[in-house]
C-alpha cells in the first residue's frame, strides 16, 4: 500500500509535462521564423491591355517542381491535386495562362483580355524549387504583316518574393524573362502555306531558388 500509489504519480506525470510541452515550445517558434514562403507572379509588364505596346495575342504559363521530382507539379494543369506545398492563383478565375489580347478597338469592341499568375509556396527552408516558364504557341502567326501586331515582342515576367525575411522581398527587383527580337516571330510559314513554330524562338526559361534559413 505504500510502494504502488509512490511509483505511480512520480514517474508518468514527471514524462508528460517535461518532454512534450518542452518540445512543442522549443521547435514550432523556429520553424515558423525559416519556413520561408515564397510568392511567384508571372504577368505582362503593363496593367491593362491598351498600355500593350502591340497588338496581338500572347500566352505564357508557369509550372512549379521541387528539386528534381516532377510528379509533384503546381500549375493550373494540376490545380484540381495540388501538391500541399502551394497553392495556385489565376487573376481570371477561368483563366489557365498569363493572358493578353489587344485588339485595335477601332474594329473589335469588349475583345481585350489582361490576365496573370500567382503560386505561393510554403514552408520552403531548406528546398530548392524550380520555376518554369513557358511560351504558348497558338497555331499560326495572326496577321504578321500588319504593322503594330508584333505580339511576339510582348514576354512575360516572372517576379518571386521572399514573404518571411525582413530584409529581403524581391528576389531580382526587375524579375526574369526570356529574350525577344523584333524579328523573330513565332512561328514560320513554309512554301506549302502552312506555319510551324519557329525554333529560333526562345520562350522558355527556368529560375532555380534554394530557401535556406
Amino acid at each position: 500500500p505504500t510502494k504502488a500509489p509512490t511509483k505511480a504519480p512520480t514517474k508518468a506525470p514527471t514524462k508528460a509535462p517535461t518532454k512534450a510541452p518542452t518540445k512543442a515550445s522549443t521547435k514550432a517558434p523556429i520553424n515558423a521564423t525559416i519556413m520561408c514562403t515564397l510568392k511567384a507572379t508571372l504577368a505582362f509588364p503593363f496593367d491593362t491591355p491598351n498600355d500593350a505596346p502591340y497588338h496581338g495575342y500572347n500566352s505564357e504559363y508557369m509550372e512549379v517542381t521541387e528539386g528534381g521530382n516532377s510528379d509533384d507539379m503546381c500549375s493550373y494543369l494540376f490545380s484540381d491535386i495540388l501538391p500541399t506545398w502551394c497553392t495556385y492563383e489565376n487573376s481570371d478565375p477561368d483563366g489557365d495562362s498569363a493572358y493578353v489580347v489587344n485588339l485595335d478597338d477601332n474594329y473589335y469592341d469588349d475583345k481585350d483580355i489582361l490576365t496573370s499568375e500567382t503560386i505561393e509556396i510554403f514552408n520552403a527552408a531548406g528546398r530548392t524549387f524550380n520555376f518554369a516558364v513557358s511560351h504558348h504557341f497558338f497555331g499560326q502567326d495572326y496577321y504578321p504583316d500588319e504593322p503594330g501586331w508584333e505580339d511576339h515582342v510582348m514576354a512575360t515576367v516572372l517576379k518571386i518574393n521572399n514573404q518571411s525575411h525582413g530584409s529581403q522581398t524581391a528576389l531580382n527587383n526587375d524579375g526574369w524573362s526570356h529574350p525577344t527580337d523584333i524579328n523573330t516571330p513565332t512561328h514560320v510559314k513554309q512554301q506549302n502555306g502552312e506555319w510551324k513554330v519557329n525554333p529560333d524562338y526562345q520562350g522558355d526559361f527556368v529560375v532555380t531558388v534554394a530557401c535556406d534559413d
